[in-house]
Protein backbone atom coordinates (compact mmCIF):
# COMPACT_ATOMS: atom_id res chain seq x y z
CA UNK A 1 0.00 0.00 0.00
CA UNK A 2 1.65 3.72 -1.11
CA UNK A 3 0.55 7.02 -0.17
CA UNK A 4 1.17 9.71 -1.90
CA UNK A 5 1.43 13.46 -0.23
CA UNK A 6 0.47 15.67 -3.44
CA UNK A 7 2.60 18.45 -1.38
CA UNK A 8 5.70 17.04 -2.78
CA UNK A 9 4.52 16.99 -6.55
CA UNK A 10 5.34 20.41 -6.96
CA UNK A 11 8.75 20.04 -5.63
CA UNK A 12 10.19 17.58 -7.85
CA UNK A 13 13.22 18.56 -9.55
CA UNK A 14 14.93 17.08 -11.99
CA UNK A 15 18.68 15.15 -11.75
CA UNK A 16 21.77 17.63 -11.83
CA UNK A 17 19.06 20.80 -12.58
CA UNK A 18 21.76 22.70 -11.33
CA UNK A 19 24.76 21.19 -13.54
CA UNK A 20 25.78 24.67 -15.72
CA UNK A 21 25.39 23.53 -19.49
CA UNK A 22 23.60 20.12 -18.61
CA UNK A 23 19.63 20.41 -19.58
CA UNK A 24 17.77 17.16 -17.92
CA UNK A 25 15.07 17.48 -20.66
CA UNK A 26 17.84 17.12 -23.63
CA UNK A 27 20.86 15.54 -21.86
CA UNK A 28 21.44 12.66 -20.79
CA UNK A 29 23.23 11.38 -17.74
CA UNK A 30 26.85 9.21 -18.06
CA UNK A 31 26.09 5.11 -17.57
CA UNK A 32 26.83 5.34 -13.46
CA UNK A 33 29.71 2.75 -12.35
CA UNK A 34 30.70 1.83 -8.40
CA UNK A 35 33.27 3.15 -6.79
CA UNK A 36 35.32 5.89 -5.06
CA UNK A 37 34.44 7.92 -1.43
CA UNK A 38 32.01 10.37 -1.48
CA UNK A 39 33.06 13.05 1.46
CA UNK A 40 30.42 15.32 3.00
CA UNK A 41 29.73 17.71 5.42
CA UNK A 42 27.29 17.46 8.83
CA UNK A 43 27.60 20.00 11.29
CA UNK A 44 27.09 18.11 13.91
CA UNK A 45 28.38 14.99 15.72
CA UNK A 46 24.97 13.03 16.62
CA UNK A 47 25.51 11.21 20.08
CA UNK A 48 24.02 7.97 19.10
CA UNK A 49 22.67 6.31 16.11
CA UNK A 50 20.38 4.66 17.73
CA UNK A 51 17.06 5.94 16.62
CA UNK A 52 15.05 5.66 19.99
CA UNK A 53 17.96 7.78 21.43
CA UNK A 54 19.19 10.22 18.97
CA UNK A 55 15.85 11.96 16.86
CA UNK A 56 18.43 15.04 15.55
CA UNK A 57 18.99 15.59 11.80
CA UNK A 58 22.08 14.43 11.04
CA UNK A 59 21.58 11.09 12.92
CA UNK A 60 18.46 10.55 10.75
CA UNK A 61 20.24 11.65 7.78
CA UNK A 62 22.84 8.87 8.40
CA UNK A 63 20.93 6.07 8.95
CA UNK A 64 18.65 6.91 5.65
CA UNK A 65 22.02 5.09 4.23
CA UNK A 66 23.19 2.58 7.32
CA UNK A 67 19.68 1.04 8.58
CA UNK A 68 15.86 0.26 7.50
CA UNK A 69 12.10 0.97 8.58
CA UNK A 70 8.99 -1.26 7.81
CA UNK A 71 8.21 1.67 5.49
CA UNK A 72 9.85 4.65 3.81
CA UNK A 73 8.69 7.78 2.23
CA UNK A 74 10.16 8.10 -1.37
CA UNK A 75 11.60 11.68 -1.56
CA UNK A 76 10.49 11.77 -5.06
CA UNK A 77 7.19 10.49 -4.79
CA UNK A 78 6.07 11.40 -1.23
CA UNK A 79 4.96 7.59 -1.50
CA UNK A 80 4.68 5.41 1.62
CA UNK A 81 6.53 2.39 0.51
CA UNK A 82 6.90 -0.95 1.98
CA UNK A 83 11.13 -1.30 2.88
CA UNK A 84 11.89 -4.07 5.27
CA UNK A 85 8.38 -5.78 4.73
CA UNK A 86 7.51 -6.94 1.54
CA UNK A 87 3.38 -6.09 1.72
CA UNK A 88 0.97 -4.41 3.99
CA UNK A 89 -2.75 -4.27 4.98
CA UNK A 90 -4.06 -1.46 6.70
CA UNK A 91 -7.89 -2.57 7.96
CA UNK A 92 -10.58 -0.27 10.31
CA UNK A 93 -12.05 -1.22 13.50
CA UNK A 94 -15.38 -1.67 14.66
CA UNK A 95 -16.08 -0.69 18.62
CA UNK A 96 -18.88 -2.45 19.57
CA UNK A 97 -21.83 -1.06 22.50
CA UNK A 98 -21.06 -4.13 24.58
CA UNK A 99 -17.31 -3.86 24.50
CA UNK A 100 -16.03 -5.80 21.90
CA UNK A 101 -13.69 -4.79 19.30
CA UNK A 102 -13.60 -5.98 15.69
CA UNK A 103 -11.29 -4.96 13.14
CA UNK A 104 -11.14 -5.90 9.19
CA UNK A 105 -12.81 -3.69 5.84
CA UNK A 106 -15.44 -2.34 7.18
CA UNK A 107 -18.37 -2.63 4.43
CA UNK A 108 -21.27 -0.57 4.96
CA UNK A 109 -24.82 -2.82 4.05
CA UNK A 110 -27.84 -0.79 5.32
CA UNK A 111 -28.90 -1.23 8.55
CA UNK A 112 -25.08 -3.30 9.60
CA UNK A 113 -21.55 -2.95 9.10
CA UNK A 114 -20.04 -6.16 7.26
CA UNK A 115 -16.43 -6.95 9.07
CA UNK A 116 -14.19 -8.69 6.50
CA UNK A 117 -10.87 -9.68 7.98
CA UNK A 118 -8.55 -9.57 5.41
CA UNK A 119 -5.06 -9.93 7.25
CA UNK A 120 -3.39 -13.08 8.03
CA UNK A 121 -2.12 -15.12 9.27
CA UNK A 122 -3.95 -14.83 13.14
CA UNK A 123 -6.65 -12.63 12.32
CA UNK A 124 -9.20 -12.54 15.33
CA UNK A 125 -11.97 -13.83 13.11
CA UNK A 126 -12.40 -16.58 11.12
CA UNK A 127 -14.62 -15.03 8.72
CA UNK A 128 -16.70 -12.15 7.89
CA UNK A 129 -19.21 -10.98 10.41
CA UNK A 130 -22.27 -8.48 10.42
CA UNK A 131 -22.96 -5.75 13.09
CA UNK A 132 -25.92 -4.18 13.21
CA UNK A 133 -25.63 -0.14 13.20
CA UNK A 134 -27.66 0.02 16.51
CA UNK A 135 -24.87 -2.11 18.20
CA UNK A 136 -21.53 -0.01 16.58
CA UNK A 137 -20.35 2.86 19.15
CA UNK A 138 -17.60 3.98 17.01
CA UNK A 139 -16.04 3.03 13.74
CA UNK A 140 -11.70 3.79 13.14
CA UNK A 141 -9.87 4.20 9.92
CA UNK A 142 -7.14 2.99 9.36
CA UNK A 143 -6.13 1.61 12.63
CA UNK A 144 -4.76 -2.18 12.11
CA UNK A 145 -1.05 -2.82 10.07
CA UNK A 146 -0.04 -6.24 9.30
CA UNK A 147 2.99 -6.35 7.56
CA UNK A 148 4.46 -9.29 6.26
CA UNK A 149 8.52 -9.07 6.76
CA UNK A 150 11.30 -9.33 4.00
CA UNK A 151 12.60 -12.81 4.30
CA UNK A 152 16.52 -11.76 2.83
CA UNK A 153 17.82 -9.00 4.97
CA UNK A 154 20.53 -9.74 7.88
CA UNK A 155 21.83 -6.91 10.36
CA UNK A 156 25.62 -6.07 9.27
CA UNK A 157 26.82 -8.82 12.11
CA UNK A 158 25.21 -11.37 9.71
CA UNK A 159 22.15 -12.54 11.76
CA UNK A 160 19.11 -12.49 10.16
CA UNK A 161 16.61 -10.17 10.72
CA UNK A 162 13.10 -11.09 12.99
CA UNK A 163 9.85 -9.96 14.02
CA UNK A 164 11.38 -10.02 17.52
CA UNK A 165 13.37 -6.83 16.03
CA UNK A 166 10.13 -4.68 15.86
CA UNK A 167 8.90 -5.87 18.60
CA UNK A 168 11.61 -4.70 21.08
CA UNK A 169 11.37 -1.15 20.00
CA UNK A 170 7.68 -1.08 20.41
CA UNK A 171 8.47 -2.60 24.06
CA UNK A 172 11.02 -0.11 24.72
CA UNK A 173 9.27 2.71 23.80
CA UNK A 174 6.87 1.87 26.35
CA UNK A 175 9.36 1.78 29.34
CA UNK A 176 9.32 5.01 30.95
CA UNK A 177 13.63 4.98 31.83
CA UNK A 178 14.09 4.34 28.13
CA UNK A 179 16.00 7.83 26.76
CA UNK A 180 13.77 8.26 23.79
CA UNK A 181 11.39 10.87 25.52
CA UNK A 182 11.69 12.68 22.03
CA UNK A 183 10.12 10.15 20.05
CA UNK A 184 8.19 8.45 23.22
CA UNK A 185 5.27 10.14 21.34
CA UNK A 186 4.92 8.71 18.35
CA UNK A 187 4.04 4.95 19.50
CA UNK A 188 1.42 6.26 22.41
CA UNK A 189 -1.38 5.65 20.62
CA UNK A 190 0.23 1.56 19.45
CA UNK A 191 -1.17 0.07 21.91
CA UNK A 192 -0.80 -3.50 21.24
CA UNK A 193 2.03 -5.58 18.40
CA UNK A 194 2.01 -9.11 18.03
CA UNK A 195 3.77 -11.53 15.97
CA UNK A 196 1.23 -13.45 14.76
CA UNK A 197 4.84 -15.99 13.28
CA UNK A 198 7.90 -15.48 12.23
CA UNK A 199 7.22 -13.23 9.71
CA UNK A 200 4.31 -11.18 10.33
CA UNK A 201 3.92 -8.14 12.69
CA UNK A 202 0.42 -6.70 13.52
CA UNK A 203 -0.04 -3.28 15.15
CA UNK A 204 -3.23 -1.88 16.41
CA UNK A 205 -3.77 1.53 17.10
CA UNK A 206 -5.91 2.81 20.08
CA UNK A 207 -7.89 5.39 17.80
CA UNK A 208 -7.72 6.14 14.47
CA UNK A 209 -4.53 8.88 13.76
CA UNK A 210 -4.15 11.74 10.42
CA UNK A 211 0.05 10.13 10.94
CA UNK A 212 -0.58 6.05 11.24
CA UNK A 213 1.25 5.74 7.84
CA UNK A 214 4.09 7.73 8.82
CA UNK A 215 4.96 6.03 12.38
CA UNK A 216 6.04 3.52 10.67
CA UNK A 217 8.60 5.35 9.23
CA UNK A 218 10.20 5.60 12.58
CA UNK A 219 9.49 2.53 14.04
CA UNK A 220 12.84 0.72 12.80
CA UNK A 221 14.03 -2.66 14.31
CA UNK A 222 16.84 -2.61 16.59
CA UNK A 223 18.65 -6.20 17.02
CA UNK A 224 17.14 -8.02 19.71
CA UNK A 225 20.51 -10.78 19.96
CA UNK A 226 22.13 -7.25 20.89
CA UNK A 227 19.42 -5.12 22.89
CA UNK A 228 17.48 -7.02 24.43
CA UNK A 229 18.38 -9.15 27.61
CA UNK A 230 16.14 -10.89 27.70
CA UNK A 231 16.33 -12.74 24.57
CA UNK A 232 18.58 -16.00 24.81
CA UNK A 233 20.18 -15.18 21.86
CA UNK A 234 21.76 -12.06 23.76
CA UNK A 235 25.31 -12.75 25.14
CA UNK A 236 24.52 -11.17 28.05
CA UNK A 237 21.07 -12.97 28.23
CA UNK A 238 19.59 -12.48 31.50
CA UNK A 239 15.87 -14.03 31.16
CA UNK A 240 14.15 -12.08 34.76
CA UNK A 241 16.05 -8.50 33.67
CA UNK A 242 13.78 -5.93 34.88
CA UNK A 243 12.28 -2.49 32.46
CA UNK A 244 15.10 -0.36 34.32
CA UNK A 245 18.18 -3.11 33.88
CA UNK A 246 16.91 -3.42 29.83
CA UNK A 247 16.52 0.41 29.62
CA UNK A 248 19.96 1.06 31.38
CA UNK A 249 21.41 -1.23 29.05
CA UNK A 250 20.10 0.06 26.09
CA UNK A 251 20.93 3.88 27.18
CA UNK A 252 24.52 2.60 27.73
CA UNK A 253 24.68 0.28 25.03
CA UNK A 254 28.58 0.22 23.15
CA UNK A 255 26.50 -0.51 19.63
CA UNK A 256 24.86 3.25 19.89
CA UNK A 257 27.82 3.75 18.22
CA UNK A 258 29.08 1.04 16.95
CA UNK A 259 26.13 0.84 14.98
CA UNK A 260 24.45 -2.59 13.99
CA UNK A 261 21.89 -1.93 11.14
CA UNK A 262 20.13 -3.03 8.11
CA UNK A 263 20.49 -1.30 4.89
CA UNK A 264 23.23 -1.00 1.79
CA UNK A 265 25.72 0.89 4.27
CA UNK A 266 27.37 -0.15 7.17
CA UNK A 267 29.69 2.04 9.78
CA UNK A 268 33.08 1.12 9.92
CA UNK A 269 34.08 4.10 11.96
CA UNK A 270 32.63 6.84 14.36
CA UNK A 271 34.70 9.11 15.98
CA UNK A 272 35.53 13.16 16.97
CA UNK A 273 36.00 14.17 13.61
CA UNK A 274 33.10 12.31 11.95
CA UNK A 275 31.89 8.87 10.31
CA UNK A 276 32.76 6.68 7.82
CA UNK A 277 30.49 3.70 6.22
CA UNK A 278 31.05 1.14 3.54
CA UNK A 279 28.78 -0.36 1.10
CA UNK A 280 27.84 -4.37 1.94
CA UNK A 281 27.18 -5.43 -1.58
CA UNK A 282 24.34 -7.58 -0.08
CA UNK A 283 21.36 -4.99 0.30
CA UNK A 284 18.59 -7.12 -0.73
CA UNK A 285 17.33 -4.03 -3.42
CA UNK A 286 21.01 -4.07 -5.81
CA UNK A 287 19.03 -1.32 -7.78
CA UNK A 288 19.27 0.92 -4.63
CA UNK A 289 22.28 -0.21 -2.79
CA UNK A 290 24.23 2.74 -3.71
CA UNK A 291 27.08 3.48 -6.00
CA UNK A 292 29.71 4.75 -3.94
CA UNK A 293 31.98 1.97 -2.28
CA UNK A 294 32.60 4.66 0.87
CA UNK A 295 30.69 7.45 1.81
CA UNK A 296 32.18 9.73 4.73
CA UNK A 297 30.80 12.06 7.13
CA UNK A 298 33.04 14.88 8.02
CA UNK A 299 32.21 16.70 11.08
CA UNK A 300 32.90 20.25 10.07
CA UNK A 301 31.01 23.31 12.26
CA UNK A 302 31.93 26.05 10.79
CA UNK A 303 29.84 26.18 7.34
CA UNK A 304 32.59 28.69 5.96
CA UNK A 305 35.48 26.64 6.30
CA UNK A 306 33.23 23.35 4.53
CA UNK A 307 32.78 25.69 1.69
CA UNK A 308 36.83 26.08 1.78
CA UNK A 309 37.40 22.51 2.16
CA UNK A 310 35.28 21.91 -0.74
CA UNK A 311 37.09 24.52 -3.02
CA UNK A 312 40.27 23.32 -2.15
CA UNK A 313 38.82 19.40 -3.12
CA UNK A 314 38.99 17.77 0.33
CA UNK A 315 34.93 17.72 0.47
CA UNK A 316 32.34 16.58 -1.94
CA UNK A 317 28.98 18.16 -0.62
CA UNK A 318 27.79 21.07 1.27
CA UNK A 319 24.47 21.71 1.73
CA UNK A 320 25.30 24.47 4.37
CA UNK A 321 26.85 27.53 2.37
CA UNK A 322 26.56 30.86 4.00
CA UNK A 323 25.20 33.30 1.91
CA UNK A 324 28.62 35.11 1.47
CA UNK A 325 29.92 32.08 0.22
CA UNK A 326 27.05 30.92 -2.13
CA UNK A 327 27.24 34.45 -4.07
CA UNK A 328 31.45 34.40 -4.08
CA UNK A 329 31.09 31.21 -5.73
CA UNK A 330 28.91 32.18 -8.29
CA UNK A 331 31.50 34.96 -9.25
CA UNK A 332 34.99 32.39 -9.00
CA UNK A 333 35.89 31.27 -12.25
CA UNK A 334 38.24 28.76 -10.46
CA UNK A 335 35.60 27.18 -8.16
CA UNK A 336 33.46 27.26 -11.18
CA UNK A 337 35.65 24.72 -13.04
CA UNK A 338 35.64 22.47 -10.61
CA UNK A 339 32.19 22.29 -8.53
CA UNK A 340 28.69 24.26 -8.96
CA UNK A 341 25.98 25.62 -6.53
CA UNK A 342 22.74 25.46 -6.34
CA UNK A 343 19.71 25.96 -3.82
CA UNK A 344 16.52 23.71 -2.90
CA UNK A 345 14.11 24.29 0.42
CA UNK A 346 12.99 21.64 2.61
CA UNK A 347 10.06 22.40 5.16
CA UNK A 348 12.64 23.98 8.00
CA UNK A 349 12.68 27.39 9.70
CA UNK A 350 14.56 29.01 12.65
CA UNK A 351 13.01 30.16 16.01
CA UNK A 352 13.69 31.15 19.25
CA UNK A 353 11.70 28.49 22.06
CA UNK A 354 10.94 30.70 25.17
CA UNK A 355 11.03 28.47 28.51
CA UNK A 356 7.14 29.57 29.74
CA UNK A 357 8.48 27.87 33.35
CA UNK A 358 10.49 30.99 33.45
CA UNK A 359 8.52 33.76 35.37
CA UNK A 360 9.33 36.47 33.39
CA UNK A 361 8.44 34.81 30.11
CA UNK A 362 5.50 33.06 31.65
CA UNK A 363 3.60 36.95 30.90
CA UNK A 364 2.64 36.75 26.93
CA UNK A 365 3.23 40.13 26.73
CA UNK A 366 6.99 39.98 27.67
CA UNK A 367 7.01 37.36 24.54
CA UNK A 368 5.07 39.49 22.37
CA UNK A 369 7.38 42.31 22.78
CA UNK A 370 10.30 40.33 22.55
CA UNK A 371 8.88 39.49 19.50
CA UNK A 372 8.55 43.33 18.54
CA UNK A 373 11.81 44.15 19.49
CA UNK A 374 13.65 41.42 16.95
CA UNK A 375 15.02 42.86 13.52
CA UNK A 376 13.97 40.00 10.87
CA UNK A 377 14.02 41.99 8.17
CA UNK A 378 17.18 43.33 8.84
CA UNK A 379 18.49 40.22 9.33
CA UNK A 380 16.95 38.33 5.61
CA UNK A 381 18.73 41.71 3.77
CA UNK A 382 21.93 42.14 5.66
CA UNK A 383 22.83 38.50 6.02
CA UNK A 384 20.70 36.37 3.72
CA UNK A 385 21.16 38.72 0.86
CA UNK A 386 17.17 38.34 0.37
CA UNK A 387 17.00 34.79 0.44
CA UNK A 388 14.83 33.98 3.78
CA UNK A 389 11.16 34.62 3.87
CA UNK A 390 9.74 35.48 7.13
CA UNK A 391 7.68 32.85 8.94
CA UNK A 392 4.57 32.50 11.58
CA UNK A 393 4.43 28.67 12.06
CA UNK A 394 6.68 25.84 12.08
CA UNK A 395 4.18 24.33 9.21
CA UNK A 396 5.21 23.56 6.05
CA UNK A 397 4.52 26.47 4.35
CA UNK A 398 3.27 25.50 1.01
CA UNK A 399 0.65 23.09 2.61
CA UNK A 400 -3.16 23.55 3.64
CA UNK A 401 -2.11 23.37 7.31
CA UNK A 402 -0.35 26.69 7.08
CA UNK A 403 -2.39 29.98 7.65
CA UNK A 404 -0.61 32.50 4.96
CA UNK A 405 -2.82 35.21 5.98
CA UNK A 406 -1.03 35.71 8.86
CA UNK A 407 1.02 38.56 9.14
CA UNK A 408 4.30 38.48 10.63
CA UNK A 409 4.89 40.90 13.44
CA UNK A 410 6.63 44.27 12.90
CA UNK A 411 9.91 45.55 14.28
CA UNK A 412 8.41 47.76 16.78
CA UNK A 413 10.41 49.24 19.25
CA UNK A 414 7.72 51.80 20.51
CA UNK A 415 5.12 49.25 20.79
CA UNK A 416 7.69 46.73 22.58
CA UNK A 417 8.70 49.01 25.50
CA UNK A 418 4.66 49.66 25.93
CA UNK A 419 3.87 46.01 26.11
CA UNK A 420 7.17 45.58 28.66
CA UNK A 421 5.49 48.60 30.76
CA UNK A 422 2.22 47.28 30.77
CA UNK A 423 3.83 43.78 32.42
CA UNK A 424 5.16 45.67 34.92
CA UNK A 425 8.93 45.86 33.25
CA UNK A 426 9.95 49.72 32.92
CA UNK A 427 13.83 51.34 34.52
CA UNK A 428 13.32 52.51 37.78
CA UNK A 429 17.22 52.55 38.45
CA UNK A 430 18.19 54.53 35.61
CA UNK A 431 20.90 52.10 34.25
CA UNK A 432 19.13 51.38 31.15
CA UNK A 433 17.80 47.89 31.96
CA UNK A 434 14.24 47.75 32.88
CA UNK A 435 13.38 46.06 36.08
CA UNK A 436 10.28 44.58 38.57
CA UNK A 437 10.58 43.81 41.93
CA UNK A 438 14.28 44.84 42.00
CA UNK A 439 15.64 42.88 39.36
CA UNK A 440 16.56 43.24 35.63
CA UNK A 441 14.95 41.66 32.89
CA UNK A 442 18.03 39.45 31.88
CA UNK A 443 17.79 36.35 29.37
CA UNK A 444 19.81 33.86 28.98
CA UNK A 445 19.77 32.34 24.96
CA UNK A 446 21.49 29.34 23.94
CA UNK A 447 22.93 28.94 20.64
CA UNK A 448 25.10 26.67 18.67
CA UNK A 449 28.67 27.53 18.62
CA UNK A 450 30.30 27.83 15.42
CA UNK A 451 27.14 28.48 13.61
CA UNK A 452 27.32 32.03 11.55
CA UNK A 453 23.98 32.48 10.74
CA UNK A 454 23.31 31.96 14.30
CA UNK A 455 25.80 34.46 15.82
CA UNK A 456 25.23 37.22 13.53
CA UNK A 457 21.28 36.84 14.44
CA UNK A 458 22.25 36.98 18.48
CA UNK A 459 24.62 39.71 18.14
CA UNK A 460 21.58 41.62 16.10
CA UNK A 461 18.93 40.58 18.28
CA UNK A 462 21.16 41.78 21.23
CA UNK A 463 21.64 45.26 19.97
CA UNK A 464 17.58 45.33 19.23
CA UNK A 465 16.37 44.25 22.83
CA UNK A 466 19.09 46.84 24.21
CA UNK A 467 17.04 49.59 22.79
CA UNK A 468 14.25 48.23 25.17
CA UNK A 469 16.43 47.70 27.83
CA UNK A 470 16.25 43.86 27.81
CA UNK A 471 19.48 41.96 28.42
CA UNK A 472 20.02 39.12 26.51
CA UNK A 473 23.14 37.04 27.48
CA UNK A 474 24.17 34.49 24.77
CA UNK A 475 25.60 30.71 26.14
CA UNK A 476 27.15 29.41 22.49
CA UNK A 477 27.20 25.53 23.27
CA UNK A 478 28.11 22.59 21.46
CA UNK A 479 25.49 20.81 19.90
CA UNK A 480 25.43 18.32 22.83
CA UNK A 481 25.32 20.36 25.37
CA UNK A 482 22.95 22.56 24.07
CA UNK A 483 20.30 19.65 23.63
CA UNK A 484 21.27 18.71 27.40
CA UNK A 485 19.83 21.80 28.79
CA UNK A 486 17.10 22.22 26.49
CA UNK A 487 16.39 18.65 27.42
CA UNK A 488 16.94 19.12 31.53
CA UNK A 489 14.52 22.39 30.94
CA UNK A 490 18.13 24.46 31.90
CA UNK A 491 17.06 27.79 29.37
CA UNK A 492 15.41 30.99 28.99
CA UNK A 493 15.55 31.01 25.27
CA UNK A 494 17.04 28.34 22.82
CA UNK A 495 17.68 29.61 18.98
CA UNK A 496 17.56 26.48 16.81
CA UNK A 497 16.11 25.26 13.35
CA UNK A 498 13.41 23.69 13.56
CA UNK A 499 13.38 20.84 10.45
CA UNK A 500 9.99 19.34 10.44
CA UNK A 501 7.61 16.87 7.74
CA UNK A 502 5.29 17.95 5.37
CA UNK A 503 2.67 17.25 7.86
CA UNK A 504 3.69 18.07 11.54
CA UNK A 505 1.75 16.57 13.84
CA UNK A 506 1.28 19.19 17.15
CA UNK A 507 0.63 17.70 19.70
CA UNK A 508 4.04 16.62 20.24
CA UNK A 509 5.42 20.30 20.78
CA UNK A 510 1.87 21.93 21.85
CA UNK A 511 -0.22 19.47 24.30
CA UNK A 512 -0.20 19.98 28.30
CA UNK A 513 0.03 16.48 28.42
CA UNK A 514 3.72 16.36 26.73
CA UNK A 515 5.15 18.96 29.16
CA UNK A 516 8.58 17.32 30.83
CA UNK A 517 11.82 16.59 30.98
CA UNK A 518 13.04 15.67 27.27
CA UNK A 519 9.88 15.96 25.95
CA UNK A 520 8.93 18.01 22.06
CA UNK A 521 7.08 20.35 24.18
CA UNK A 522 10.46 22.14 25.28
CA UNK A 523 8.61 25.64 25.64
CA UNK A 524 6.29 23.50 28.31
CA UNK A 525 3.26 25.54 27.07
CA UNK A 526 -0.07 24.91 28.09
CA UNK A 527 -3.56 25.68 26.75
CA UNK A 528 -7.16 24.03 26.80
CA UNK A 529 -8.31 25.56 23.35
CA UNK A 530 -4.66 24.43 21.97
CA UNK A 531 -5.15 21.17 23.69
CA UNK A 532 -8.62 20.39 22.33
CA UNK A 533 -7.84 21.84 18.68
CA UNK A 534 -4.16 19.12 19.14
CA UNK A 535 -6.56 16.59 20.15
CA UNK A 536 -9.07 16.95 16.93
CA UNK A 537 -6.02 17.57 14.63
CA UNK A 538 -4.29 14.10 15.20
CA UNK A 539 -7.99 11.88 15.20
CA UNK A 540 -9.02 13.55 12.08
CA UNK A 541 -8.16 11.91 8.71
CA UNK A 542 -10.30 14.23 6.19
CA UNK A 543 -7.50 16.77 5.31
CA UNK A 544 -9.73 19.22 4.60
CA UNK A 545 -10.86 19.43 8.12
CA UNK A 546 -7.32 18.79 9.69
CA UNK A 547 -6.06 22.05 7.41
CA UNK A 548 -9.17 24.53 8.80
CA UNK A 549 -8.24 23.01 12.60
CA UNK A 550 -4.11 23.51 11.68
CA UNK A 551 -5.17 27.08 10.51
CA UNK A 552 -6.98 27.89 13.93
CA UNK A 553 -4.18 26.37 15.97
CA UNK A 554 -1.38 28.13 14.11
CA UNK A 555 -3.42 31.45 14.93
CA UNK A 556 -3.81 31.02 18.68
CA UNK A 557 -0.17 29.88 18.59
CA UNK A 558 1.23 32.67 17.30
CA UNK A 559 -1.19 35.10 19.26
CA UNK A 560 0.67 33.06 22.16
CA UNK A 561 4.22 33.53 21.07
CA UNK A 562 6.25 30.74 22.72
CA UNK A 563 8.26 30.76 19.78
CA UNK A 564 9.64 33.42 18.46
CA UNK A 565 8.98 32.62 15.06
CA UNK A 566 12.03 33.45 12.15
CA UNK A 567 12.71 32.49 8.52
CA UNK A 568 12.90 30.01 6.11
CA UNK A 569 15.97 29.99 4.46
CA UNK A 570 16.88 27.78 0.91
CA UNK A 571 19.75 25.01 1.83
CA UNK A 572 22.41 26.94 -0.33
CA UNK A 573 24.60 24.12 -1.71
CA UNK A 574 28.25 23.10 -3.30
CA UNK A 575 28.73 19.61 -5.06
CA UNK A 576 31.63 18.69 -6.95
CA UNK A 577 30.72 18.49 -10.83
CA UNK A 578 31.89 14.91 -11.21
CA UNK A 579 29.19 14.14 -8.79
CA UNK A 580 26.05 13.06 -11.13
CA UNK A 581 22.17 12.09 -10.79
CA UNK A 582 21.75 14.85 -8.08
CA UNK A 583 18.15 15.24 -7.28
CA UNK A 584 16.47 17.45 -5.64
CA UNK A 585 13.21 17.44 -3.27
CA UNK A 586 11.25 18.86 -0.87
CA UNK A 587 11.44 16.04 2.08
CA UNK A 588 14.05 16.20 4.23
CA UNK A 589 17.31 16.08 3.94
CA UNK A 590 16.38 16.88 0.06
CA UNK A 591 18.60 14.64 -1.27
CA UNK A 592 19.69 11.08 -1.62
CA UNK A 593 23.43 9.95 -0.74
CA UNK A 594 23.02 6.65 -2.44
CA UNK A 595 21.40 8.19 -5.99
CA UNK A 596 24.99 9.74 -6.58
CA UNK A 597 27.86 9.20 -8.40
CA UNK A 598 31.13 10.11 -9.50
CA UNK A 599 31.64 10.74 -14.07
CA UNK A 600 35.08 11.36 -14.19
Amino acid sequence: MARRTPAVQAELTAPDRFRPGFDPARDKLPEPRRGGTLTLQIEALPSSLNFLLDNTSVSRRILREVHGSLLVRDLFTGEHVPELAESLVVEDTLFTRDGRRLYGELVEQGESWRVVPRSAPGHALAKAVDVPKSDVARIDRGTVFTFRLRDDVRWHDGKPLRVEDFLLTWRLSKIPEVECDSKRFMYDHLVLAEAPDSRHLRFFYDRQYFGAMAVFEGLGPLPSHVYDLRDPANPQYKSDATDAELARFVNEHPANRAWIGVGPYRITEFGNEGLEMVRTGDWWNERDSGWFERVRWRYIKDDSLAFRALAAGELDFTSRLVADDYFAAAADPQFQARAYTGFFYTPRASYIGWNLKRPELSDVRVRTALALACDWDAYIKGYYRGLAERVTAEWYDGGRDYDRSIPPLPFDLKRAKALLAEAGWYDRDGDGLVDKDGEPLAIELLSQSGNRSGEVFVQSYQQTLAQVGVRLDVAALEWPVLMERVHQRDFDGVFKVWIFPLESDPYQRWHSSQIGVGTANESSFSAPEVDRLCEAYVAEVDPERRGELSRELHRRLYAEQAYLYGVKVPHKFAIDARIRNVRLSAIDPGYRVRDWYRAE
